[in-house]
């Protein structure tokens, strides 16, 4: 999925005006617990309303004052906590409205990254974008995306037109480098983020509709051609666009007709290193495309799997590399392999 700026804005919204989700003690509301000094024991956190108190496994605590007006974790939860950098333990983000405080329980201090205008942490962008110890935070504003870096206790804005979304569960290395690179959707273009340079690069798609492929279990983001660093998969009207960010390419594989990606299509089908992509098309064929060959095969459903079929699962059952497709032809209900491999289908 691909989050907009507005959606990841009212989410948040709902967030802050909201009470954490905890369990209530004497101490406030249990938010979470973690390893926050870094000695290998979880303490937990609980939420005091303007203030946090961080208790010890010894029974020892600490507060840390927040704030008297509405606050929240990033994302609105405690999966938001996670080593900023790169010392032992983990650091606490919190996000304040007009700014981004960072709690690091391991030396007692607290550090405000001021944030003007709306913003939001990206799902799936607390993460290590730059190759060093210590994961990056990257926030989307209404004009620029801005990376938190608090190994460095900095911020590196860069600005952004128009509309954009980042692909969220796109957010990985691309490039065969340290450091992961963040897709993003903008207007006509995809724009890929790098950290590691500092750098935006800008591939042309299309001034109508498209998408970055990266649902959850589809694996679109993932190697397919065998060299380092993932490649993405484009979703247009009649065809899909596979980009490499590492090799600066993108190759067009024309359809020609409706069509979807299988649920997991994503995957070794033929046992050459590198995923192929199973897309099931309306005029009764499956197309399995190849991007480490830059080939596309079609296979015919006509009288056996037909146009009306249910995918079952993918297994290995020739014993020869690569998985095969296994389908139920819905009108009489028999079951079907396809053989990406040899580009047969035989009933069971």
């Amino acid at each position: 999925m691909t989050i907009s700026f507005r959606a990841a804005l009212s989410a948040l919204a709902l967030i802050a005006c909201a009470w954490l989700p905890g369990t209530a003690s004497a101490q406030g509301v249990l938010m979470g617990s973690a390893d926050l000094d870094g000695d290998g024991i979880a303490e937990q956190v609980y939420n005091n309303s303007s203030y946090i108190t961080v208790k010890s496994t010894n029974g020892s605590s600490y507060n840390y004052q927040i704030s008297s007006g509405s606050w929240a974790l990033l994302y609105g939860n405690f999966s938001s906590v996670a080593n900023l950098d790169g010392q032992p333990g983990a650091e606490i983000s919190i996000n304040r409205g007009n700014s981004l405080l960072v709690i690091n329980h391991n030396s007692r201090s607290t550090y405000s990254y001021p944030m003007s205008g709306s913003w939001a942490a990206s799902p799936g962008g607390i993460t290590d974008l730059d190759g060093y110890p210590g994961a990056e935070i990257a926030i989307v504003a209404s004009n620029a995306l801005r990376i938190v870096r608090h190994s460095t206790r900095s911020v590196d804005s860069t600005p952004m037109s128009g509309t954009y979304s980042i692909a969220v569960h796109g957010i990985a290395d691309l490039d065969g480098l340290p450091g992961a690179e963040i897709p993003i959707a903008n207007g006509s273009a995809l724009r890929v983020y790098k950290d590691r340079s500092r750098s935006m690069l800008s591939f042309p798609v299309s001034s109508g509709n498209w998408a970055i492929c990266n649902v959850p279990g589809t694996n679109c983001v993932s190697n397919m051609n065998s060299s380092p660093g993932a490649e993405l998969a484009l979703i247009l009207p009649n065809e899909i666009r596979i980009v490499s960010v590492a090799s600066g390419s993108i190759n067009n594989y024309w359809i020609g007709a409706q069509y979807a990606i299988l649920a997991d299509g994503v995957r070794d089908f033929d046992g050459i290193a590198g995923n192929d992509i199973a897309v099931a098309r309306n005029d009764n064929m499956i197309s399995i495309i190849r991007p480490q060959s830059g080939t596309m095969q079609t296979i015919s459903g006509n009288s056996t799997f037909g146009s009306w079929w249910t995918l079952l699962n993918y297994a290995n059952l020739d014993g020869v590399p690569g998985d095969e497709i296994r389908v139920r032809n819905n009108s009489n209900n028999r079951i079907y392999r396809i053989y990406p491999r040899s580009g047969t289908v035989s009933a069971e």
